[in-house]
């Protein structure tokens, strides 16, 4: 991994030479005919994340998601064995949808037409009537697959049959060295759904950099932030491959926001956020000192993987890491925030966010995350409105191209990728 390069010294955008420095074309986050290309190039040729394993715990246990950027819905069920299986929510009868309910546990799947059968594999296992069809094999007639594997407890699918990656290969050129997160010591503390009336990269854009926090977040979570001399955040570092990408942020030690360690560690970090907050932000601390002490795990920053926090800084407040195309996964000391931006339209987007905390054992606990729960609300609504008011002026047609300064590369990084991916396909 490269190694952190001081912002003042040198521009993180010249260590990706292929990025350029120019401006960057508007067409892809307003053309309905670009979305239809990235819908065939891109969604229906890659590894989409869609959930998380504690969903599905037990055998039978199954949920349902509709990936309209693939042009399907599809169940992920675990079978008897254990194993996390995917296929297309489609009878091979007359094609009605097999499963109507979001989620659920079930024996067998029954198309609710005509009461084909199916199980947990996705095998044909009965139909009524039988003897009346002509020469059925049923081993012929199972629901049709989907490719599904887990990396670190988030389940992944692909529509492609035989995808050109294993779900390995496609995520530790970048995320190997960040394997072994406590993943599997968190639970959903809270969750958002949300459609967003604009597209998909526009949205993704606006979390996968942070120049904008000291403005728009001003009076949310500014404080927070480890400033520049020039009065923006700054990236610690970045890390761009040949798909996916992260970057790296510092935060203000002295609140409660920026200091995230401080409920799991208590002691001196604890004190250190308290130290402005308490006159600043009293809610704020006296969130942190009901919740400290109650959780159930702890999370020693030494133990953490390589690839979290990977420059060691002090002040660390999170990583930010975006798995191609739409994953968002936020890494902090002792909790994650995973972020989906799916597209439903060219201007569309389903914004499905999830925030995994360690389980809280005192009612002080779950004040404290009550209170991170309302303080992100107000960071997403912040946000989200101001990317469908982006949408709308990009829709006009008065800019043909927008402006990237250096710790934008990350937005400069996912436009680049994108259209090399739908361009390499066009010209084929």
């Amino acid at each position: 991994m490269k190694s952190a390069v001081e912002p003042s010294a040198a521009f993180l955008t010249d260590r990706y030479p292929e990025l350029g420095r120019g401006p960057v074309s508007v067409e892809p986050y307003v053309s309905p005919e670009y979305y239809e290309r990235e819908k065939v190039h891109i969604f229906k040729k890659t590894w989409l994340q869609v959930g998380r394993v504690e969903e599905i715990p037990k055998a039978g246990d199954y949920f349902v998601k509709e990936l309209a950027a693939c042009d399907t819905e599809i169940i992920v069920v675990r079978n008897k064995a254990g194993q996390i299986r995917a296929m297309h929510n489609v009878c091979a009868h007359r094609l009605n949808q097999v499963v109507y309910e979001k989620c659920g546990n079930t024996r067998k799947f029954f198309c609710k037409f005509h009461g084909w059968a199916y199980d947990l594999d996705g095998k044909l296992t009965g139909v009524p009537d039988e003897s009346c069809f002509f020469d059925l094999d049923k081993a012929d007639y199972g629901l049709t697959q989907v490719s599904c594997d887990v990396w670190e407890g988030f389940i992944f699918v692909n529509m492609d049959p035989n995808p050109a990656q294993t779900l390995a290969e496609f995520m530790r050129p970048v995320y190997g060295d960040v394997e072994g997160y406590p993943f599997d010591k968190l639970t959903c503390g809270f969750a958002w759904t949300s459609v967003v009336n604009c597209n998909w990269k526009l949205a993704l854009d606006a979390f996968q950099e942070a120049y904008h926090v000291a403005y728009i977040h001003g009076n949310s979570i500014a404080d927070a932030i480890d400033k520049s001399e020039g009065g923006s955040m700054r990236p610690l570092d970045v890390v761009c491959g040949d798909l996916h990408r992260r970057l790296s942020l510092a935060g203000n030690q002295k609140s409660v926001y920026g200091n995230p360690k401080a409920v799991t560690s208590g002691g001196a970090a604890a004190q250190e956020a308290l130290a402005e907050s308490a006159g600043a932000r009293p809610i704020a601390a006296a969130a942190l000192r009901a919740g400290m002490g109650s959780a159930r795990h702890e999370f020693p920053l030494d133990a953490l993987p390589e690839g979290v926090n990977w420059t060691k800084h002090p002040n660390w407040l999170f990583d930010i890491n975006v798995v191609f195309p739409d994953f968002y996964l936020s890494l902090r000391p002792n909790y994650c925030q995973a972020y989906n931006f799916r597209p439903i339209a060219h201007n569309k987007t389903l914004f499905e966010g999830r925030v995994y905390y360690p389980e809280m054992t005192t009612a002080g606990g779950r004040f404290f995350q009550e209170y991170m729960k309302v303080a992100l609300r107000d960071v997403l609504l912040e946000d989200m409105s101001t990317v469908e008011r982006t949408q709308l002026a990009a829709q006009t047609g008065a800019k043909q191209h927008m402006v990237l300064q250096d710790g934008e590369v990350l937005v400069r990084h996912g436009a680049h990728v994108v259209d090399r991916l739908v361009n390499a396909a066009q010209s084929v």
